[in-house]
């Protein structure tokens, strides 16, 4: 069948023998798993079948490409549309670049990044090697479809603002529950892990585990990752801790979501939702390089504690990497986030604290303390989370312009940013003021 498909690649795309609609959420990688489920061919198979794959340097028996989980070009959606009997709209959805308008980290305006390639490539926002899951998810939702192949690998959870299910009252895995490795643990720079095994269910586990030895391809872990609630045991956080990571989720879903508000508070200004999520990102930065002056800012002791330790590994981390001969990167021990989902939500909510302010005199005297802190650290870093390509343009005014007796805020957004260069054009922005609470 492998050998069918891959002679076919070079002749006019023709309709697969049967397809699958695509799920609420699912990603590309997930509906490519569940395809070829159904075909009973690998994956790899199926990308080269869909023209996703095939060139000389696109072989997929051994990689399919980070850059194609975030973006097509016209051709390979003109073939897949062709061969999945999908619509472009519906093969949009099942890609990264269909949330760029609501989050910054994918978003032109805050990640200036000319290609998909380099939208994905060393961009921490975007879980292209581990992904998170919810085990409750991934059994589906009981029709005979799903049950067969298995629920949606949500796109949603490739963000690392997705850290919890709502729905199931649960943070998000990130490790196999058996190998106690990442899930889909990728090789050779591949959105799919294992992309030549035919064998493996959609919710299996496909980490290889243990290293390849000459000319003999270890197994995969093949672990079940769908769990129906209640299945096993679950380590959760105390209920109070467990009721505001809830709530924090549900309030940046509800921002994700193309039928969610168009505008959300930050700083005492209404902003996009790409810009909110760019805030939250400098904003994480900003904790960590100054902690512990935003530990008051936590919402239980379980969720300071945890930042306590994880502040402490961070500095350390940047310590090395400054010590080190050649290109340091030391700045990425602030500004990655976490792949803990506990941590993820630790931190973003002492961001969304700081970011819900009333009014920009509130969120400067909020801020304050951290930004002497982080200057402290790292004085070219502190500024660097707040330049202009990294937030939006109230929470730069607010971080940047310390003195009380700047310009009032209502005449500085009005006028826009500056030009490079100088002069006196404006910029809209479209900002108008959070209304009084």
């Amino acid at each position: 069948m492998f050998q069918l498909l891959q002679s076919e690649h070079h002749k006019v795309m023709r309709p697969l023998p049967r397809s699958l609609d695509p799920l609420t959420d699912e990603a590309l990688t997930g509906y490519v798993l569940r395809l070829a489920h159904r075909l009973g061919v690998s994956p790899g198979a199926v990308t080269i079948r869909t023209g996703l794959t095939g060139g000389r340097k696109e072989n997929a028996l051994f990689r399919v490409p980070m850059r194609l989980l975030h973006d097509l070009d016209l051709e390979r959606i003109r073939h897949f549309v062709r061969t999945a009997c999908l619509s472009p709209d519906e093969v949009g959805r099942l890609l990264t670049s269909s949330l760029a308008e609501r989050y910054g980290p994918l978003n032109g305006k805050f990640t200036p990044r000319s290609s998909a390639a380099r939208m994905v490539n060393g961009n921490a926002w975007l879980l292209t090697r581990r992904p998170r899951y919810c085990p409750q998810c991934l059994t589906g939702d009981g029709s005979e479809i799903q049950q067969r192949h298995g629920g949606a690998w949500r796109l949603s959870w490739r963000l690392p603002p997705v850290f919890a299910c709502p729905r199931h009252r649960r943070l998000l895995r990130i490790n196999c529950p058996a190998c106690r490795q990442p899930v889909h643990a990728v090789e050779m720079n591949s959105i799919i892990a294992r992309p030549w095994d035919e064998d493996l269910h959609p919710t299996q586990c496909r980490t290889t585990i243990a290293p390849r030895t000459v000319g003999r391809l270890q197994p995969a872990c093949g672990a079940q990752l769908a769990e129906p609630a209640g299945a096993g045991p679950e380590i959760a956080p105390d209920p109070q801790t467990l009721e505001h990571l809830l709530g924090l989720q549900r309030r940046l879903l509800r921002l994700l979501d193309p039928a969610g508000p168009a505008v959300t508070p930050s700083v005492g200004w209404l902003i996009r939702a790409a810009d909110y999520f760019a805030d939250l990102r400098a904003l994480l930065g900003l904790v960590f390089l100054s902690w512990p002056a935003a530990r008051s800012f936590a919402a239980t002791p379980a969720l300071a504690e945890v930042l306590d330790r994880e502040a402490e590994e961070r500095l350390a981390r940047a310590a090395a990497l400054r010590d080190r001969p050649g290109k340091k990167h030391s700045s990425r021990p602030f500004t990655d986030p976490p792949l803990d989902p506990f941590l993820m939500g630790a931190v973003l909510g002492i961001a969304e604290r700081l970011l819900d302010a009333s009014d920009e005199e509130q969120a400067r005297e909020l801020m304050l303390p951290l930004i002497h802190q982080a200057g402290r650290v790292d004085q070219a870093l502190s500024i660097y989370l707040r330049r202009e390509a990294w937030v939006s343009f109230p929470l730069r005014i607010v971080s940047m312009n310390r003195s009380k007796s700047m310009m009032a805020m209502g005449a500085i957004i009005a006028r826009g940013p500056i030009p490079k260069g100088g002069g006196s054009g404006a910029r809209p922005e479209g900002y108008r003021r959070r209304e009084p609470r």
